[in-house]
């Protein structure tokens, strides 16, 4: 394996740097020259971003196609109950369920990668299949999390808040939805003492701007999921506010009612005109990295993960071309210096590591030959991949 690589004709997003040199997993230095004994890689004038932060997605559901059966949801509670009655007949949950749990759980890490999200926050138990080699992305283990009030009970949510550490964030699922009860519950959460700079909200759409701005007082952020939301309800958080204090990370919860994918996600994003699109290139970045208190991650600087996402300049700034890519215009995912989907088998090449090409979307494109194989063996039935030969 080479000691370093050094990727030229690069647009460093967030740095005045056209190269960007990983050695040992991080990055070693920006703009400068190739070293002796480097390998090399051209990126033909791509631009260059931090591996993308997907705040919330329940990587097991991927498998899943949307579902619901009323038009609009009043609460998240309503059609959580519509479930109960079809897990054991309905074979749009039956055939997905039947999958086993560490392909359900890659299948919804190789979403992530596709789409440039090189650190996914989980929020379900953590699994051992996180830890492998071939599993595709980071998944943030420093966190604590409780599901909601109204799955859970507030003596259970109270306690898992009490137990986060300070430093760690606390994610809970709150005021999802446009009732009264779902705004009720941050009053509720406040009451129970679990409203404070580490709390994260994901959803929040039955929140007003003044109930938003009282919480961001208190340090809460949330963590948006506007495809889920407008499926579901029809309706979500008014974040513009929140955005332009930092407190808002991005989301793309499951296929079960979000987005395909957090390029996806960034494009409904786009859509409610809440927020433009530096301000989203914010959201899945350091603003996320931020909230998620992640602070290696969010950012290309000398001594951070080499973890990336480069694009082909499909616009004229690096936000505008992030809203207008999809998972087949990406030209190359790194995780700690490791290439793991690009477009060609150079970045492989050049970093010492096997490549198998793939399919996606159409297009011909190159996966890790570890995340080949284990997709190849797990049996994983991404829509839109293929492996050669398969």
């Amino acid at each position: 394996m080479s000691a370093a690589v050094t990727y030229l004709n690069a647009r460093v997003v967030g740095a005045a740097a056209d190269s960007l040199r990983v050695a040992r997993g991080r990055v070693a230095a920006l703009g400068e020259r190739p070293a002796p004994g480097d390998a090399v890689v051209d990126l033909d004038g791509a631009f260059v971003f931090p591996g993308l932060i997907n705040a919330h997605d329940h990587l097991q559901l991927n498998n899943f196609a949307r579902l619901k059966w009323r038009d609009r949801y009043a609460n998240a509670r309503d059609w959580i109950a519509d479930f109960q009655p079809r897990w054991a007949a309905d074979p749009r949950l039956l055939g997905p369920l039947a999958v086993p749990l560490p392909a359900r759980l890659f299948q919804g890490a190789l979403k992530n990668l596709l789409s440039g999200a090189t650190t996914v926050a989980h929020h379900d138990p953590a699994h051992y299949t996180f830890h492998r080699r071939d599993f595709p992305v980071r998944v943030v283990s420093r966190m604590c999390y409780s599901h909601s009030l109204g799955v859970q009970g507030e003596r259970a949510v109270a306690a898992a808040y009490r137990r986060t550490p300070r430093g760690w964030p606390w994610i809970i699922h709150a005021a999802e939805g446009v009732d009264a009860a779902a705004a009720a519950e941050a009053d509720a959460l406040a009451a129970l003492g679990c409203l404070g700079a580490n709390t994260l909200l994901v959803h929040g759409v039955a929140l007003h701007p003044a109930a938003w701005a009282a919480l961001a007082a208190r340090g809460v952020g949330l963590v948006w999921c506007p495809a889920s939301n407008d499926f579901l309800f029809g309706a979500t958080a008014p974040v513009a506010d929140l955005a332009a204090r930092g407190r808002v990370a991005l989301g793309s919860d499951s296929r079960l009612s979000g987005a395909a994918d957090l390029l996806a996600e960034l494009r409904c994003a786009a859509a409610t005109g809440q927020v433009d699109a530096a301000a989203l290139l914010r959201l899945v970045t350091i603003d996320a990295a931020a909230l998620l208190r992640l602070p290696q991650a969010g950012r290309l600087a000398v001594g951070a993960p080499a973890d990336l996402l480069a694009l082909p300049a499909l616009a004229a700034t690096p936000a505008a071309t992030l809203l207008a890519a999809t998972r087949a215009d990406v030209r190359l995912v790194l995780v700690a210096g490791q290439p793991r989907y690009a477009d060609a088998p150079g970045a492989f090449a050049a970093n010492g590591s096997a490549a198998s090409r793939a399919t996606v979307d159409g297009r011909p494109k190159v996966l890790s030959a570890a995340i080949a194989r284990r997709l190849a063996h797990l049996g994983v039935a991404e829509p839109g991949v293929t492996l050669d030969g398969a």
